[in-house]
């Protein structure tokens, strides 16, 4: 049982290994005889190097002894040793989920500052205001609404406002009562709607139509029109125009590095 563990674990580590040589934590040598600094190992000439070692100790769950650190070490070098092997047999040009692994960690590699930023409020701010759409909200609705306690009479009306036709003439089907016509404040349509559909609603496209079950009855609702309203105070929204924010930095420094990676190789296609 304890093989089988250890095998598992290593095949676990050189999928781990294979990752860090895709973008660069492990480096050749320089050939020298002595080891540097940064370094805590060397196998055929490919430095592992001191603080990978050092993070690799910092994420045991109690403090590292020293049978736990020559441990870690060899466990390390084992990694390293299936690395080189994987590489001889191929597995970064033939294996898929090797090769995939390898390019999420280097897009990882590549974000990982975006991930870190700490805009300042002031920044925060230039981009709320620069960016107004990604954070604006419907804030007024025209819909108009039927209910029915037959599921198939509300599947035929909800086709016939797709393909622009009239409304059926059902008894079963009726009009929501009371529904004013025109723009009104989400927070007043949930009366008549509720809450989960009116927020369903105010994520429809103008002009689609849509079936709900409310409560064993069965509501169809069209939106005619909506009216969107901006979000200019940054306190109330902070956490998302952050994450925003660094969504968007890590994108630019994702493409940016692509890019430079495209002008330095040599591409060639073919039609699709």
């Amino acid at each position: 049982m304890t093989e089988k563990a250890d095998i598992r674990w290593l095949a676990i580590g050189a999928l781990a290994g294979l990752i860090a040589a895709g973008y660069g934590i492990l480096r050749q040598a320089s050939g020298v005889a002595d080891l540097p600094a940064s370094a805590i190992a060397s196998v055929n000439d490919t430095i592992i190097e001191r603080d990978i070692y050092d993070r690799a100790l910092a994420r045991l769950a109690t403090t590292a002894t020293e049978v736990d650190k020559v441990r870690m070490l060899q466990r390390l070098i084992d990694d390293e040793l299936l690395v080189q092997r994987g590489v001889e047999l191929g597995m970064t040009e033939s294996d898929t989920e090797v090769r995939a692994a390898i390019a999420n960690s280097l897009v990882a590699s590549v974000t990982a500052e975006a991930d870190a930023a700490s805009p300042t409020d002031e920044e925060l701010e230039r981009y709320l205001a620069a960016n107004a759409d990604r954070f604006s909200y419907t804030s007024r609705l025209w819909v108009e609404a039927w209910e029915t306690e037959i599921e198939a009479a509300a599947q035929r009306l909800v086709s016939a406002l797709r393909a622009d036709e009239p409304v059926p003439a059902e008894d079963t089907v009726r009009a929501i009562p009371d529904l004013p016509a025109g723009l009104m404040a989400t927070e007043m349509l949930r009366n008549y709607l509720g809450p989960a559909i009116t927020a369903a609603a105010a994520d429809m496209p103008d002009g689609s139509s849509s079936v709900f079950a409310r409560r064993g009855r069965w509501l169809v609702v069209r939106v005619i029109e909506k009216e969107n309203a901006y979000v200019t105070n940054l306190d109330p929204i902070r956490n998302r125009v952050l994450l925003d924010y660094r969504r968007n930095l890590a994108d630019e420094m994702l493409t940016s590095y692509i890019d430079g990676l495209r002008q330095r190789a040599d591409i060639v296609v073919t039609e699709p």
